[in-house]
């Protein structure tokens, strides 16, 4: 019988959700986020039919913010929307032979 080659992957690759909902402390989040949303709308002259939509937009942005993501395990949407802002945005360009032979030469 030949032997099996066994190979080694990074934990990562096979790392399963182990939470797909909110926990309690987003909770106490999202609802507290909907006195922050009628504190703002006092001040704004909204109209009476625009000021629910107003102070509802904030729990239903905080609601998808806080929700894990679904292709990164063990972070939430707004951890990869940061990752992604934080990434550096540098386009690497293929150098022609005669400018490495330039550079390698002087």
């Amino acid at each position: 019988m030949s032997g099996r080659k066994i190979v080694r992957v990074p934990s990562e690759v096979n790392a399963k959700q182990k939470w797909t909902k909110l926990q309690v402390k987003d909770g106490f989040i999202i609802i507290g986020s909907i006195g922050i949303g009628y504190l703002l709308s006092v001040p704004l002259p909204l109209h009476a039919v625009i000021a629910p939509f107003f102070v509802g937009a904030f729990p239903a942005s905080l609601y998808f913010l806080l929700l894990p993501n679904g292709e990164v395990p063990q972070k939430k949407n707004y951890q990869v929307m940061l990752t992604v802002l934080r990434k550096r945005h540098v386009v690497y360009h293929r150098e022609s032979r005669e400018s490495l032979e330039e550079r390698r030469d002087g």
